[in-house]
């Protein structure tokens, strides 16, 4: 019995055992605390620009892929573009790999922070599972949204020039700007609030979707001013980057990601 209740115990304290619907201690950080995120996520970024930039290049050439795809399309392209910002946390996986390395005192490499995925592949996979479809239904609700107004005024939207023409001259321009957005805000709202720790905690940690969603809500309740300069943060930033013909993200996505990272580390302690 003392063997059986020794194993028990070495079980339950193991590193990354399988924890179901654990409440993990989330701490109050000052506003204070995001430029120190965005230091410590540019000095992730120097240890080795190389790993890092090779992610950045790749969000930049996918955006660069979309205008190009949905040039006669803009409507599509600004609901991708903010879709985008719904899905950044779990395509950003590999960056927080890279600066999970680093604190672990590893050399970051680019196809080992890959790896670090399988350590929760189903939780994380359920994750974008999740994350996709919430994009998929916010891509078509635009969609319906864009067509309310604009066929109905029977208003040409060829190019993003006619989409600018569109918005100045059309009485319901405003209108349209503001249920566009309005809805888009209360997808991203609920994004964030489910994902700011999310994804690096799967990636970290062995638990359950519920449980990392369940403590990044406790996280944004703790710190509601600090999450949203955080939120209004990563959106100025991933803006410019996509405002800059998408080359801007080589540096936003790595930036933002590292950041996020430290975020996480200093919100969500050990259970």
């Amino acid at each position: 019995m003392t063997q059986i209740a020794s194993k028990s115990a070495s079980v339950s304290t193991a590193p990354h055992a399988e924890q179901l619907f654990t409440s993990y201690p989330v701490q109050h950080v000052e506003p204070a605390a995001i430029m120190r995120w965005l230091r410590q996520g540019w000095a992730d970024i120097k240890a080795n620009p190389s790993a890092s930039l090779t992610y950045g290049v790749i969000f930049a050439l996918v955006g660069i892929l979309m205008s190009m795809v949905s040039a006669a399309n803009p409507a599509f392209f600004v609901a991708a573009s903010t879709g985008f910002l719904l899905v950044g946390p779990f395509l950003a996986l590999g960056l927080y790999g890279l600066s999970r390395q680093l604190e672990q005192g590893q050399a970051p490499r680019f196809w080992s922070s890959l790896s670090s995925i399988q350590e929760n592949a189903i939780s994380l996979g359920l994750y974008a599972v999740i994350l996709g479809m919430i994009m998929v239904f916010w891509v078509r609700l635009s969609a319906v949204i864009t067509g309310i107004f604009f066929n109905q005024m029977s208003v040409d939207i060829e190019g993003y020039a006619g989409l600018w023409n569109a918005l100045v001259t059309m009485e319901q321009g405003w209108m349209f700007i503001l249920a566009f957005f309005s809805v888009g805000l209360l997808f991203a709202l609920f994004a964030f609030m489910t994902g700011v720790v999310t994804a690096p905690m799967l990636l970290e940690r062995k638990v359950d979707i519920v449980t990392a969603a369940a403590t990044s809500i406790r996280a944004v309740q703790k710190n509601p001013l600090t999450m949203l300069l955080w939120a209004l943060t990563i959106t100025v930033v991933i803006g410019l980057g996509i405002a800059t013909f998408d080359l801007g993200l080589i540096i936003a996505m790595p930036l933002i990601a590292h950041a996020s990272w430290h975020a996480y580390r200093d919100m969500v302690k050990d259970a």
